[in-house]
């Protein structure tokens, strides 16, 4: 059963879209969309990752009650609880959260601030 969360990513995302890093200094591009997992394509490489569905149906709850919470992607495997890194790699230890980030904006699930340390909300 699809969830409210990859419904949005499929009805706004296709296979093939290249999208923006919070800093816009580089690009990735989303590789498919498997009944398990979106799988994003990193670099010039373009080196796949799969981001299951039930870490991006949890993203909301994890936000709800909250205001801005800082993306913190960095490199630590734990990551920083307090960012939603540290929810994204309960999942996932790589360096992940700033391209989910991007994807949940343009789903209509939360809201980027860009300026630096980026953060998210849940969209209103």
């Amino acid at each position: 059963m699809t969830g409210p969360v990859e419904a949005a990513v499929r009805a706004r995302l296709e296979p093939e879209a290249q999208l923006p890093t919070p800093t816009e200094r580089a690009t990735f591009q989303i590789g498919a969309m498997t009944s398990d997992a979106l799988i994003l394509l990193f670099g010039p490489k373009k080196t796949r990752t799969a981001i299951s569905w039930a870490c991006l149906e949890g993203i909301p709850d994890y936000l709800r009650g909250r205001q801005w919470v800082r993306v913190g992607a960095n490199r630590d495997v734990q990551g920083d609880q307090d960012a939603l890194d540290g929810y994204v790699k309960q999942f996932i230890k790589r360096q992940t959260a700033d391209y989910v980030a991007v994807v949940l904006e343009r789903a209509g699930i939360v809201e980027l601030d860009r300026a630096r340390p980026a953060r998210v909300k849940l969209r209103s």
